[in-house]
């Protein structure tokens, strides 16, 4: 929640630093229009868990979990071309002090499943940059085949 210029002014030095001193940063944000500014790669965590993990340009293209899809449908564009999906998240988010057996968005997602109630998923290879852990990959539209 910075002014616009030292926003961009203390981006620019992550940058720099990552750059110059090829330092690691582990940036946390709720502002996900920095992330390609930023970020080689990217996590989206959901009620303190990773969800989808993987290089940022393809995560912010093609999301593949639920959540990461309707997380970035909600960022604006300035593209005037540009249709945004239409992606439903439902419910509140549970509390953190009593998390929901099973995978934990599956009470705000419009695809859960039986499974999804009992099992947590595991993280699990997407494709050779992406992990994901979603136990509904193949039937999201995503016609991607899981490694692991």
């Amino acid at each position: 929640m910075l002014d616009v210029s030292i926003r961009a002014g203390i981006l620019n030095l992550l940058k720099k630093l990552n750059r110059e001193m090829g330092l690691s940063i582990l940036y946390i944000t709720h502002d996900l229009s920095t992330l390609q500014y930023v970020c080689h790669r990217t996590g989206i965590m959901y009620l303190g868990r990773i969800v989808e993990i993987g290089n940022t340009a393809p995560l912010l293209e093609r999301p593949l979990h639920p959540y990461s899809q309707a997380l970035f449908a909600a960022v604006p564009r300035l593209d005037p071309g540009y249709i945004k999906p239409k992606v439903k998240i439902l419910g509140e988010i549970p509390s953190p002090i009593s998390i929901p057996q099973g995978c934990r968005f599956w009470p705000r997602c419009p695809e859960a499943q039986g499974m999804c109630r009992k099992q947590d998923p595991a993280l699990r290879q997407a494709d050779p940059e992406r992990w994901v852990a979603c136990h509904l990959l193949d039937k999201l539209g995503n016609q991607i085949e899981l490694t692991n």
